[in-house]
């Protein structure tokens, strides 16, 4: 007996929200918005500026670290064994993956305008390690963000550090 005007109600609501949705309206790159879980990490070394959100349960089990090598233009950022992402100005316009790492033929997995995930693979094929590289413009400067080529991650790892490297902001 009541359902009828409860459905209209119910109805004209959801046709009401779902009408002030206008499909690319926000286009434009929000501002870092902090979760209950994150935290914000400001990087401020030689010519390195910029915010990066680590998760926050990562920064209480590891202190995180910044190395800024002044000899080699980069800079690190470390929080624990499985999250070290080195940063470094780019001076190519031509953003091209790698195939190949030393010993390590790489197969990518996942690739997207600027970052690509991808595993180490030994010379017998057999899965070695993960990796991700990434090139980011900010400001008219480009940086190249990669995993640490010394380390050995995880695929939940990678994708870990990709995440936070979604949040670089100047």
């Amino acid at each position: 007996m009541f359902k009828a005007p409860y459905l209209v109600t119910l109805t004209l609501a959801l046709i009401a929200f779902t009408g002030c949705i206008v499909p690319g309206a926000r286009l434009e790159k929000a501002e870092i918005e902090l979760q209950r879980n994150d935290s914000l990490f400001v990087i401020d070394e030689g010519d390195f500026r910029f915010r990066i959100v680590l998760p926050k349960d990562l920064m209480i089990a590891h202190e995180p670290t910044i190395q800024h090598n002044e000899m080699e233009k980069t800079v690190s950022i470390i929080c624990g064994p499985s999250f070290h992402i080195i940063a470094e100005l780019s001076n190519t316009d031509n953003f091209a993956p790698p195939t190949q790492e030393g010993i390590f033929q790489l197969d990518i997995i996942d690739s997207e305008d600027y970052s690509v995930v991808f595993k180490r693979l030994l010379p017998n094929g057999n899965i070695h390690d993960y990796g991700l590289i990434q090139e980011t413009e900010m400001n008219g400067v480009r940086y190249v963000f990669q995993s640490d080529s010394f380390g050995e991650y995880s695929l939940d790892d990678v994708l870990r550090m990709k995440s936070a490297l979604a949040s670089v902001k100047i």
